[in-house]
């Protein structure tokens, strides 16, 4: 399937690999072009130790040609405190009406470079930790795993199978849910499972 929609996909030192597995898959299915983008242009070493290699940088990406961006989150996002240019960058992505996802602690990201506004949100982050920061409005907070309020996708790290979900659906991507979900997997090898024995019977 060709799709000629093309989605940034932000990567600085201590990113969450595992909250990106199943998006960039649903991306693949759908057809999505993704371009890895880096602070800078040295290797980007995940909280796992996954070493990756940005093809191009947060200064240097032409935003207009992006549908969208997506920030993981970080376990330990002190170096990316006030950090101006990535601030810059998302103003950009947002100055163009494009999706913005951000999960777990990436919401911090959107909300220090004061884009959130009146939108919705929800964060891995407690209402501790968001307090402390002294960015977020806790009036716009929402206790749900996944929020989308126009074109702002924001979830918990652990609600990253619902997050690639909805970014696929905001995107209106064609891709198979069943591949990642447990119950509808279970459900389709058994519906798979009595189809088989029913041929069985009858050629029998």
């Amino acid at each position: 399937m060709n799709n000629s929609k093309k989605i940034g996909i932000l990567l600085y030192p201590r990113f969450s690999e595992y909250e990106l597995s199943v998006l960039l898959s649903v991306l693949k299915q759908g057809g999505i072009q993704t371009i890895y983008i880096g602070l800078d242009h040295e290797v980007v070493v995940g909280e796992a130790g996954l070493p990756c290699v940005p093809e191009t940088t947060i200064s240097e990406v032409d935003v207009p040609t992006l549908d969208g961006v997506v920030l993981p989150g970080v376990d330990d996002f002190e170096h990316l405190v006030d950090h101006n240019e990535l601030s810059n960058f998302i103003k950009k992505v947002d100055k163009q009406k494009r999706i913005i996802a951000a999960i777990s602690s990436a919401p911090y990201f959107l909300s220090m470079c004061g884009i959130m506004g009146d939108k919705k949100y929800t964060t891995g982050l407690t209402r501790e930790q968001r307090e402390y920061l002294g960015t977020f409005d806790e009036r716009n907070y929402i206790d749900l795993p996944v929020v989308v309020d126009d074109y702002i996708v924001t979830a918990r790290g652990s609600a990253f199978i619902d997050f690639a979900f909805k970014l696929g659906d905001l995107l209106q991507l064609e891709y198979n849910k069943a591949w990642y979900n447990l119950d509808l997997n279970q459900a389709a090898v058994s519906s798979k499972t009595r189809k088989l024995c029913s041929l069985k019977d009858f050629t029998l």
